[in-house]
């Protein structure tokens, strides 16, 4: 049971979706987030974020049947039933929901819901199939936990929070299209419009090192709109946009599929590391 749960929900892609939080509970505070009020709002966050993956692999199971990295997922190899999967995640989202609104606040379980409608309605169902754009839209669920964390500290969503959340906007297309580069063939095969598939890969390389610089002007240009951030901040700040726009022109430069998972792998840590640079000189 524990193994089909993990399956479905993604755990892994989740802990960074709950990083994205904390950076927000911290400043949306003058003081320390009590113990209480994180796990909560970590909990309910996470449980919001699984129903999104259980949705998305009930809508997406015919072509995950098809695809070599997906067939295994529960609904095509009939561990459980599409049934089963589409009633288990409305029961999990409508749990979240329920458990911050009275836990913590109603903003917070309106973000929260938001960013699962989202990616369910609007990357899922609208965008996937039908652009090569999807993720740069669509990655808007994904940019919510910022959000979620002010909410959840100041019940208000400040201009800082909307920056942290234009900050993952513009780290998630270069992540996604680096895996779509290493999957590329598979995508092909189910015919899902992802860039290296419609526009080739050369397009993709360089769009993806654009959306680096952007990201990276973005990760410095937080020192300046949070007085909070210090030098620990800055210098952090800097030496990690040097490492992704290195990594980026590197994989540019050579198209090298094996370059791209890596390039994905170092996206993830990049964004886990400014998140937790945050919090820790928040409170310095």
């Amino acid at each position: 049971m524990f193994r089909l749960w993990n399956q479905l929900t993604k755990p892994r892609v989740t802990v960074l979706v709950l990083a994205t939080v904390l950076p927000g509970m911290y400043l949306g505070t003058t003081g320390y987030p009590s113990f209480s009020a994180v796990l909560i709002t970590l909990f309910g966050t996470y449980l919001m974020s699984s129903a999104s993956f259980i949705l998305n692999q009930y809508i997406e199971r015919e072509r995950d049947a098809i695809m070599y990295r997906t067939k295994q997922r529960p609904i095509p190899a009939g561990e459980i039933s599409p049934t089963n999967a589409l009633l288990l995640g409305i029961f999990v989202a409508v749990f979240a929901f329920v458990i911050l609104t009275y836990f913590v606040n109603l903003l917070t379980a309106v973000c929260a819901l938001s960013a699962l409608l989202l990616y369910v309605f609007l990357y899922t169902i609208w965008l996937k199939p039908r652009t090569e754009q999807n993720i740069v839209i669509g990655g808007i669920s994904g940019c919510i936990g910022p959000l979620i964390g002010y909410a959840a500290m100041a019940n208000a969503l400040p201009i800082q929070a909307w920056i942290m959340f234009l900050m993952i906007f513009l780290w998630t297309p270069a992540h996604f299209w680096a895996l779509a580069i290493f999957l590329k063939d598979d995508y092909e095969f189910a015919g899902i419009p992802m860039m290296p598939v419609v526009s080739g890969i050369q397009k993709t390389v360089n769009q993806i090192f654009i959306y680096a610089i952007a990201y990276s002007v973005s990760v410095i240009g937080f020192y300046f709109v949070d007085d909070r951030m210090g030098y620990l901040f800055l210098l952090s700040a800097i030496v990690l946009t040097i490492l992704i726009l290195t990594f980026a022109f590197r994989l540019k430069q050579s198209m090298d599929k094996v370059l791209a998972k890596r390039f994905f792998f170092f996206s993830i840590l990049h964004l886990f590391l400014v998140s937790i640079v945050i919090v820790i000189d928040s409170k310095i």
